[in-house]
């Protein structure tokens, strides 16, 4: 996690920081080793949103293109499920920055919970990551994308740095 909250607002991870999970507001620990990218982890195995993942730098570098207050923006549905979503703009469109593949049950949990969303996936990991991200998101036929050009102008002029996008 890159934000927790403090008396200051949102703030970064810092060696010997304080910070209260946005999500769940249990205590969260600064980590700031230099083996892993700096972050907020909840203290002992505690995690509130079964959808975190580590963040590799790749992840960091893409929440960097865009506004602080646009990152890790917890979200929340009518029946009280929460997730913090990478990017969620003033809009309410959520971009998801996928590094390592995830189920279909995954990929679809999150469309239906965010709805308004696009993924922004890093298919050059590995030598056959690009066909198996293809193949995990292949749920429609990517053919008919009309109804997310507004969307990929919108993501475009927001980081003005996105390169080759798989879009759902």
């Amino acid at each position: 996690m890159k934000y927790a909250l403090s008396n200051e607002g949102r703030i970064e991870a810092t060696p010997k920081a304080n910070g209260i999970c946005q999500c769940c507001g249990s205590d969260l620990v600064a980590k700031c080793g230099t083996q892993k990218i700096w972050h907020w982890a909840h203290k002992g195995k505690r995690n509130c949103d079964h959808w975190w993942e580590n963040e590799t730098q790749w992840h960091r570098d893409w929440k960097d293109n865009f506004p602080k207050e646009w990152q890790e923006v917890v979200h929340l549905s009518d029946d009280g499920e929460k997730h913090i979503a990478d990017v969620k703009t003033p809009n309410g469109l959520v971009v998801e920055f996928q590094h390592s593949a995830i189920s279909l049950k995954e990929k679809l949990s999150r469309e239906t919970f965010y709805k308004d969303m696009i993924w922004v996936v890093d298919g050059r990991r590995l030598e056959r990551d690009f066909q198996r991200f293809n193949e995990s998101f292949r749920t429609s036929d990517w053919r008919h994308w009309g109804h997310l050009f507004a969307k990929i102008e919108y993501l475009v002029e927001a980081s003005q740095k996105v390169g080759s996008l798989l879009i759902s």
